[in-house]
């Protein structure tokens, strides 16, 4: 009899031992996707923002264009020559440059935005992986729309004042609605690749989270 109780003791410890270690397991699990779920909110804000500033600035340098009646002085003394130009978009490559890499982010943000989707269901070190190339990716933006940024700011400041040394002329004076537009879409621009700079920020400091739950 003491055998038999004594095994039957030994069987319920067991099965407690075991119940145990199935609590402590999920304890883990719900420990570990609670820094998945904290910032998920925060991270399709962000990647909204930077999908419309980026849509609107595309839309708004790539509808860019304007036309001028604008004098020209052949010879000193005579009257100005009048002729119709148009200052259009695609008639400098920075704009070009800057209207493509807004498409681009524009596209990957919208892309993007189903990543947290799909890693819902996914185990702790696949969401880590897959974050990691988020972040990769979404530093790749970023480092595009400040390049597209610089070289559509410089072009504006050369059309603004113009360069002595070059011999470069004024046009903002002749195609004052052109510059503004143009001046429009790089705010939205900038904007965008600010809430792209947040998206970088934000990932590692939830990876650091779920480190350091993990311990």
């Amino acid at each position: 009899m003491m055998d038999t109780n004594g095994g039957e003791l030994d069987g319920c410890s067991e099965e407690i031992k075991k119940m145990k270690t199935l609590e402590l397991n999920n304890g883990a699990d719900i420990k570990g996707s609670e820094p998945k779920n904290s910032c998920r909110s925060y991270e399709m804000v962000l990647r909204m923002m930077g999908l419309i500033f980026t849509l609107v600035a595309a839309i708004v340098a790539g509808t860019n264009k304007d036309t001028q009646d604008v004098p020209i002085t052949l010879v000193d003394g005579l009257p100005p020559l009048h002729l119709t130009l148009t200052a259009k978009w695609n008639y400098m490559s920075s704009t070009v440059y800057f209207v493509v890499v807004n498409a681009i982010a524009c596209a990957y943000a919208a892309t993007s935005m189903a990543f947290p989707a799909l890693n819902m269901g996914g185990s702790r070190r696949n969401w880590t992986c897959s974050s990691m190339l988020v972040i990769a990716l979404d530093l790749t933006m970023v480092a595009l729309l400040f390049s597209a940024n610089g070289a559509s700011a410089a072009i504006g400041v050369i059309a603004l004042n113009g360069n002595s040394h070059t011999h470069w002329h004024k046009v903002c004076y002749a195609f004052k609605r052109y510059c503004i537009q143009g001046g429009a879409a790089l705010v939205m621009s900038m904007l965008g690749s600010f809430f792209f700079l947040c998206l970088v920020l934000l990932l590692p400091l939830n990876l650091h989270r779920t480190a350091s739950l993990n311990y």
